[in-house]
C-alpha cells in the first residue's frame, strides 16, 4: 500500500508540474491587439484621484482593455480582477501631496509634452506575483515605448519643484496600464518597469 501511495504521490507532483508548465507556456504566447485600438486615446483628467490612482492619464479606446483581459482570463484559468478605470497613469495623486499645481496645469502641461499626441507602441504583456505565507498576488500589465511620457514626467518634476511641493521624481514611474489583478489590482502603484516584467509579446490582430 505504501508503495501505492508513493507512486499516486510522484504521478501527482508529475502532473502539476506538467499543468504549470502548460500554464506558463500559455501565458507566453504573444497577445492580440486591434490596430484601430492603438487609436483614439483620450488624455483625461481625474481631479478627485487619491492616493496610487492616476491625477492624469491616457485612456484607451473601451474595447481595449476588455478583449485583452477576456485573452489573459482564459490563459490564466483563475479568477481576476480588472481597474475601474483603466488607462496609462501620467502621474499619481501621491505625488502631487503639497503641490499647487491645479487640474488644468497638469492637462496644458501633458498636451506641451506631446503626449496627447503620442503615437501608442505597446512593448509587452507585463507580469508580477508576489507569494507571502497565507497571501498570493499577482498583476497583468500592459507596458508602453513611450518618449513623450518622459518628456511629461521631466517637465512636471521641475513644475513641481518650482510650485513647492514635495520632490517628484520622473523616474518613479513608468508608463503601463494596469489590466488584471488578482485578488485584485490595488497596492501596485508606482510601477517601475524591471528588465523581467514582460510575460508575453503583443502582435497585432489581423483581420
Amino acid at each position: 500500500m505504501a508503495a501505492k501511495a508513493a507512486i499516486a504521490l510522484l504521478l501527482a507532483a508529475g502532473l502539476a508540474v506538467l499543468f504549470m508548465r502548460s500554464l506558463d507556456d500559455a501565458r507566453a504566447e504573444p497577445f492580440l491587439v486591434r490596430p484601430q485600438h492603438l487609436e483614439g486615446w483620450t488624455l483625461a483628467s481625474n481631479p478627485a484621484a487619491q492616493g496610487e490612482q492616476w491625477r492624469v492619464g491616457l485612456t484607451p479606446p473601451p474595447e481595449m482593455p476588455m478583449r485583452l483581459f477576456r485573452q489573459t482570463f482564459s490563459r490564466a484559468g483563475e479568477s481576476l480582477s480588472t481597474p475601474l478605470q483603466p488607462g496609462i497613469g501620467l502621474v499619481l495623486a501621491d505625488e502631487l501631496a503639497g503641490s499647487t499645481l491645479s487640474p488644468d496645469d497638469l492637462m496644458t502641461l501633458a498636451r506641451e509634452s506631446g503626449i496627447d499626441r503620442a503615437a501608442i507602441r505597446p512593448r509587452c504583456m507585463g507580469y508580477r506575483r508576489e507569494s507571502q505565507p497565507g497571501s498570493v498576488r499577482q498583476l497583468y500589465f500592459l507596458i508602453f515605448d513611450m518618449p513623450e511620457f518622459h518628456a511629461f514626467r521631466t517637465a512636471l518634476a521641475a513644475r513641481v519643484a518650482e510650485a513647492g511641493g514635495t520632490s517628484l521624481r520622473a523616474d518613479a514611474l513608468s508608463p503601463v496600464m494596469l489590466l488584471a489583478g488578482q485578488p485584485d489590482v490595488s497596492r501596485w502603484m508606482p510601477i517601475v518597469v524591471q528588465d523581467n516584467d514582460c510575460l508575453a509579446p503583443i502582435d497585432l490582430e489581423t483581420p
